[in-house]
């Protein structure tokens, strides 16, 4: 029955993918039981030696020194791994989850790095030693390079809050994001180094090191070795440039073989491109168009010094690709129906995705624009639903309107007037930030179910 529509009458019964979600859920609980055992892991190294420290004048500062050293070393390990794009990782919760997930985590680890020197500072002015700020000053010139990998962690959080990122350049982000490889590497020499009263033994030396290992091991082959040889083999290039209103446009690429890539429409790939200008820059654009046998195509506005480049590339320019990733497909679907909500540029993965979509399923397109000449890729929409006997395509344009309005522009009383039975519906959004946090509190007050949403941002 996988795959198939089976008539009922008038009706088409469509096979359910629950069964995907479920399997995406359980993979994501067990990814949330591993770390929190891995925590547990430092919690018990911590409390081994709690008879020991807590006993010594400022033992409770120095026995929480040590914890926390652990602890950000353990937190940091995981956000790398959360973004090092495991593929099982990717299809258990989509990078969507990921990415939220490492942005949580963020805080508190660099709450323990903060709190690592200065705590240990504590205990040794506790025990004879100097003042505070003296002891610090010690500790810090002591071991130069845990000192070297908290500053380097430190400047990564400051220009990763929110409103200092969306005042830089995205390269500029990027390039300081990369600090992190280092950071870690210097914070672990200096673990081995100074915490052998803590990380003793063969066992827990041996456990320690293969975090490292598989950590680093994740981050070679999934973002340097694959997509290398995943390029290589397919030959990814340039075919050329459409340009549309409002500084957007669509990139077409060809190659060899790029069915075998396994992409689906919802789908983005991490896009690189082989000029001497741009080879180092990573962009994160969503397919526009269902994937076809020998050709690809993704729709972005330029905006950023990477993006404004598009417009530029010339057709036979090599590609560097890594993906597919995203969850948001059509194996997603629980429903017989389906809704599409896009916004802005999140349109484009809608677009792709309707065109994966069983051609008989009942499906409603919205596609929200600040006004008409900016709806990008409507026309390509309207001629999809043309072909499509049980596709609507409704575009909403126009502002915002207040937050507290219900009848604003996929407010609450605008959405039930546009899908009546949206609660009987798989509901895909994707959009900005500002919009899809929103829409989703609503559908949740509209009674849709969380097993029947499906959303991403473009926050990557």
């Amino acid at each position: 029955m996988t795959g198939a529509n089976v008539a009922t009458g008038t009706a088409v019964v469509v096979p359910s993918r629950a069964g995907d979600h479920r399997r995406r859920a359980r993979a994501a609980r067990a990814l949330l039981v591993a770390a929190g055992a891995n925590v547990g892991v430092v919690l018990a190294l911590a409390l081994a030696r709690a008879p020991v420290d807590l006993p010594q004048p400022g033992g409770l500062a120095l026995w929480l020194g040590r914890l926390t050293g652990l602890l950000a070393e353990v937190l940091v390990l995981g956000q790398l791994l959360l973004s090092a794009r495991v593929p099982v990782l990717e299809r258990a919760a989509g990078q969507d989850q990921l990415l939220r997930w490492h942005r949580t985590m963020a805080p508190l680890a660099l709450v323990c790095v903060l709190l690592h020197p200065l705590l240990l500072a504590a205990a040794y002015t506790a025990s004879g030693g100097g003042g505070l700020w003296s002891e610090l000053w010690t500790t810090g010139t002591s071991y130069l390079d845990a000192s070297a990998g908290a500053a380097l962690f430190l400047t990564m959080g400051a220009v990763s809050v929110r409103w200092v990122r969306a005042r830089m350049p995205y390269e500029s982000w990027y390039v300081l994001h990369l600090t992190a490889y280092a950071a870690v590497g210097l914070a672990f020499g200096h673990q081995l180094s100074a915490g052998s009263e803590v990380l003793h033994g063969i066992v827990v030396r041996t456990w320690w090191i293969a975090q490292l290992v598989v950590v680093v091991g994740a981050i070679v082959m999934f973002r340097v070795l694959l997509p290398v040889a995943t390029s290589l083999r397919h030959r990814v290039r340039v075919e050329g440039v459409d340009r549309h209103a409002g500084n957007v446009v669509s990139v077409r690429l060809s190659g060899q073989d790029l069915h075998r890539l396994g992409a689906q429409g919802g789908q983005f790939f991490v896009w690189r491109f082989l000029t001497p200008r741009d080879w180092w820059r990573a962009h994160p654009f969503s397919l526009s168009m269902a994937p076809l046998e020998g050709q690809l195509r993704f729709t972005a506005r330029e905006i950023g010094g990477g993006s404004r480049a598009l417009s530029r590339l010339r057709p036979g320019t090599r590609v560097v690709v890594e993906g597919p990733y995203g969850v948001m497909t059509d194996g997603a679907r629980t429903r017989n129906k389906a809704v599409l909500i896009g916004a802005g540029l999140g349109i484009a993965p809608m677009r792709a995705l309707l065109a994966d979509l069983p051609a008989d399923l009942d499906t409603i397109v919205v596609h929200r624009a600040p006004h008409r000449a900016a709806a990008v890729l409507h026309e390509e929409l309207e001629n999809l639903a043309k072909t499509r006997r049980r596709t609507k395509v409704h575009l909403v344009a126009g502002p915002r309107g207040d937050h507290r309005d219900p009848n604003r522009p996929l407010g609450r009383s605008h959405l039930h007037r546009l899908v009546p039975d949206l609660r009987s519906r798989d509901v895909y959004v994707c959009g900005p930030p500002g919009m899809a946090g929103p829409l989703l509190a609503e559908l949740r007050g509209l009674g849709v179910r969380p097993a029947q949403i499906h959303i991403e941002s473009f926050e990557l």
